[in-house]
């Protein structure tokens, strides 16, 4: 075996806490927020605030028992190798290059974001150009230092904030005090006045939830960056305990005051109901500003993805589930060929937006979701088995633990099992059922084949 120095044998620890305040923040605004949500509410109306928050409570409980896991067994891997460790060697196979394709696909969607955006500013400029000039500037930062890519992100996702709590002042300010050039018709009651909360009956609630999945997808990411982290034991918690406060401020808040002032069913769901918010309280100079903001979320939350697939591969070939050569680093600390791989497969999403540009967000917002649910029952599967397996005086000097285990493993997992089945029932999403499933069938071909020509892992 070649000898390698010490200073190659592990990733840079160079990210602070407010780089993971961030990222965490960062990975869970992005495509299915800014582009979605107008289609969601003429879905949906109403019913939609019940599907963020419902999914948020279940997300939160899901973050709590990753943090868990990440304090008490730190570990590059994240939830893969939890997943290797408490439930079993091929669950934790299949998690590992799942959430990689997941990342990726969200990747995908993120950078159709950003062309299509600037396809609709701009109409000469093919969609497929603009994703891949972002494909290449994310390529070449996350290439750089662990910590140029944590400031990038860190101010990239500041801008999401300012511009969401701008949205949101500006929004109360129309309410309260009838600002700007909307009509008198904003008001509360139009939350309820158009058909009720549920106008479209739970077949419209339905309808909302693979968007509503797959704009939490990314939030995992945290449990990758931990390992990153100079001080996980302060910075997680932190990080994870905000996520719900952010869902209520960013989802539910912000959708919140679209809805009391415009009447769900008038909003155009080929528009961002942002833009529209602007547009029609005469700042159409900040109208398009939200549009260059949503670019730079979606370069945001791409470049977070493209981090944490790079480091789930480099996990991946360090437990000898990927190519060894993919846990090489350069002089940087950064591994390259994983960066290099996870690159090439977003590239793909440019010969996506050139051949199918009009379907590719559908199909991409469908099998991220049906992926982010399984990534959360193997989460909550492997902290149960975490529980199962350890004694109780050992948890109890994790001070970040979840609440109400084990009951609340099996509560969010049958929440996930309803989620999916009513998911599975929806005949737009059945493609993508087919196609992860494909997928799965593959992974354990994949995991037989490789032990069958290797010995067992101890």
């Amino acid at each position: 075996m070649i000898r390698t120095e010490p200073s190659t044998k592990s990733t840079s620890r160079s990210l602070k806490n407010r780089h993971l305040q961030l990222m965490a923040l960062g990975g869970a605004i992005g495509a299915g927020f800014f582009l979605g949500a107008g289609s969601a509410i003429r879905q949906a109306g109403p019913a939609l605030l019940i599907a963020y928050l419902l999914a948020g409570v279940m997300v939160y409980f899901v973050m709590r028992a990753l943090g868990e896991l990440t304090l008490a067994h730190p570990s590059p891997g994240s939830f893969a190798a939890y997943t290797t460790r408490f439930v079993a060697p091929l669950a934790g196979f299949i998690t590992g290059w799942s959430y990689w394709l997941a990342f990726l696909l969200v990747g995908i969607a993120e950078i159709t974001g950003i062309g299509l955006l600037v396809h609709n500013w701009y109409p000469g400029i093919p969609q497929w150009v603009p994703t891949m000039c972002a494909t290449l500037a994310l390529y070449l930062v996350n290439m750089c230092t662990v910590k140029s890519f944590g400031e990038s992100e860190y101010w990239l996702s500041m801008i999401k904030v300012v511009t969401l709590v701008a949205v949101l002042v500006c929004g109360i300010a129309i309410l309260v005090f009838n600002f700007g050039a909307i009509d008198t018709s904003a008001h509360v009651a139009n939350l309820w006045q158009y058909g009720g909360i549920l106008p479209k009956g739970f077949s419209g609630l339905l309808a909302t939830l693979p968007l509503v999945i797959f704009s939490f997808g990314g939030t995992e990411v945290i449990g990758l960056a931990a390992a990153e982290t100079d001080q996980p034991e302060h910075a997680l918690p932190r990080a994870i305990n905000g996520i719900f406060f952010r869902i209520l401020l960013f989802y539910v808040g912000t959708l919140t005051i679209v809805m009391m002032l415009y009447p769900w069913n008038s909003i155009d769901p080929k528009e961002s109901p942002f833009v529209l918010l602007l547009k029609q309280t005469g700042f159409s100079y900040a109208a398009g500003t939200v549009v260059l903001v949503a670019i730079s979320a979606f370069f945001s939350s791409t470049n977070t993805i493209l981090f944490g697939s790079s480091r789930l591969l480099y996990a991946l070939a360090s437990f000898g589930d990927a190519p060894a050569q993919l846990k090489k680093l350069n002089k940087r600390h950064v591994p390259y060929l994983s960066v290099t791989l996870s690159g090439a497969v977003l590239l793909l999403g440019v010969l996506l937006n050139y051949f199918i540009p009009d379907r590719i967000f559908g199909y991409l917002l469908s099998a991220a979701a049906w992926i982010a649910l399984w990534m959360w029952t193997s989460i909550m599967l492997s902290h149960f088995g975490y529980w199962r397996t350890s004694s109780k005086d050992s948890r109890a000097q994790i001070k970040f633990r979840l609440p109400g285990a084990p009951f609340t493993n099996w509560i969010v997992i049958l929440a996930i099992g309803v989620i999916a089945l009513l998911i599975a029932i929806n005949g737009t999403s059945r493609i993508t059922f087919y196609i992860i499933a494909s997928w799965l069938v593959i992974l354990v071909a994949a995991y037989y084949a490789r032990n069958s020509q290797q010995p067992l892992r101890d």
